[in-house]
This record gives C-alpha cells, structure tokens and sequence, in this order.
C-alpha cells in the first residue's frame, strides 16, 4: 500500500506540527494510502554541534508522534545522510515506503546543506506520479508557530503563549535530586529536578505550575534561577508542591509551566525570602484555579 507521508523534525510537536500530520492523516483517508510520519531519532543540528535547546527530550517526542495514530520511521541524521543529495532523499522516500503523497511544512528543507524546498517536491512529484500538499503555517497572535519562536517565549519567560503554541503546557521531567535543603529550613521544601541540560528553560523567576507525580498533578511553585539571597551558584529548578510533604527524592517529577509570576530577586535576607515564598505559593493557587 503507498504511504502519505508527514515530514519534518517536529521539535515539541507543536500545534504546527499537528497539522502537518493530521493533513497526513486525512490525505490517507481520502487517496486510500497509509498514513506515516517519517522523522529522524535526534535534531539533525546535533550533527555539527549546533542543536538547540529542545522543548522536548527525544523519547518525549518519539512517544508524542507515536500516539498521533499513524506509523512512525526515525531514522539516524548521520554525516552521510547528511551530505543526500535531495533528488536521493525523494527517491528513498519512494523505494523505501512507497511513497504516494508527499506532505511538509510550508518551509520544509531537506537534503544536502538543506537545499531541497518544497517547490522541489513539488515538482518531483509531478515528475515521479506523487501526490504533494504543502501546509500553510498555522497561527497564533499573527504570527506563524515555530519551535524556534516558542523557544524565544520560554527565554523570555512567556510561558503561557508557548504552551498555547504547544497544545499543552510546556513541561519538564526529571529525577528528583538531593540539595542543600534550605527550603525545608524554611518551612518550604522543594523538589530539585536534574537532567534537563539539553532542554529549552524558561526565563529564571517564579512559575505557577503544576507537578505530575506517578500520574497525578498537584498545584505547585517553581523557581528558576541561582537563588542570590542564599548565595547559589548554579541554575537550578526547584519545585515546592503546594499543600504536599513527602520524600520523593529518586522519583521522576514532572513540571508544566503555566504563568510566570514573577522575576529572580536577592532578597535581603532569608526571612524575607519566605514571607515572599509563602506569597508566591498564594499567587500560584489563584493563577492554577482560573487556567
């Protein structure tokens, strides 16, 4: 059976991404093909030490795009798949998945040094009997939804609009790692989570958000920064669960961002620090009610 297949990289699988694939999905339908989604297992940049920030680990997206309801191909982005010329890259498409429509992003590169574009496709296609459809961009706030603009709302703190763009809130996982424990101290105990290195981190400040733990989601606070008022000297992201006290060093929580509340301060000294904390956690309740 000839396959429609969805192309790109789809970093955070992304409201723009979605429509590429569910326009995959519908062409299947309607051409009686199989719908497919073809990717590769990591961004390509990598490749030449270029990667960006990622809104999503790889197995996130590899989950993400399994469960669109098509099949899936992922292939390694090697030095030699990336020097494929793109007339080679269509040609693999259509020996290898028997390619019978073709579908990508309105600005869509492939091949060598990205020099193949959709007009390319487009003309293959009528060269080779594929049919082609080309997704216009899909928008928010009149622009165009991209990976790259959504990282440019997480730098600047803009948490909301990027998980408008996202479908979801934009999130991150990890395990939970031992500190310094002054938050206990405090009477305000978080949770620091570790391995998000490769990962897009929102602007540093003070987040409403909430935590998944083992499938349920509870109200939450976390802050981003290096914690001046106690003198830290590395980024971290802390999370203080609201209304909740339990060991859960080792476990894997996970963090979706919902509105900033406020930017990274030196207070004058920890007391003050936790009246402002126990006011962020207040702010955090209301801001969680109404989203």
């Amino acid at each position: 059976m000839k396959r429609a297949i969805a192309l790109g990289t789809f970093d955070g699988v992304h409201i723009g991404h979605r429509a590429i694939i569910n326009a995959a999905i519908d062409r299947a339908a309607k051409l009686d093909m199989e719908p497919m989604i073809y990717t590769f297992t990591a961004h390509p940049m990598a490749l030449f030490g270029k990667q960006p920030p990622l809104l999503m680990t790889q197995s996130e997206r590899m989950a993400a795009l399994g469960g669109m309801g098509c099949a899936l191909s992922a292939d390694e982005f090697s030095a030699e798949y990336a020097a494929t010329e793109p007339e080679q890259f269509i040609k693999m498409l259509i020996e290898r998945f028997n390619m019978g429509c073709a579908v990508a992003g309105f600005n869509y590169t492939f091949g060598r040094r990205g020099e193949g574009s959709v007009e390319l496709i487009k003309k293959r296609g009528e060269k080779y009997g594929f049919a082609v459809e080309i997704v216009p961009p899909v928008m928010y706030k009149g622009e165009a939804v991209s990976s790259t603009r959504i990282r440019a709302c997480l730098e600047a703190g803009r948490v909301k609009d990027a998980g408008e763009m996202l479908g979801a809130p934009y999130s991150i996982t990890g395990p939970v790692i031992r500190n310094r424990g002054i938050g206990r101290t405090l009477d305000y105990p978080t949770a620091n989570i570790a391995g998000w290195e490769d990962r897009a981190v929102p602007m540093a400040g003070v987040y409403a958000t909430r935590a998944v733990l083992d499938g349920e989601k509870y109200p939450a606070v976390t802050n981003i920064g290096r914690n001046p008022t106690v003198n830290g000297e590395h980024t971290t992201i802390e999370t203080h669960m609201l209304g909740f006290d339990a060991d859960i060093y080792g476990q894997t929580l996970k963090v979706e961002f919902v509105e900033r509340i406020r930017g990274e301060i030196r207070f004058p000294n920890v007391h003050t620090l936790a009246t402002q904390m126990k006011a962020d956690g207040e702010k955090a309740r209301d801001i969680l009610k109404n989203s």
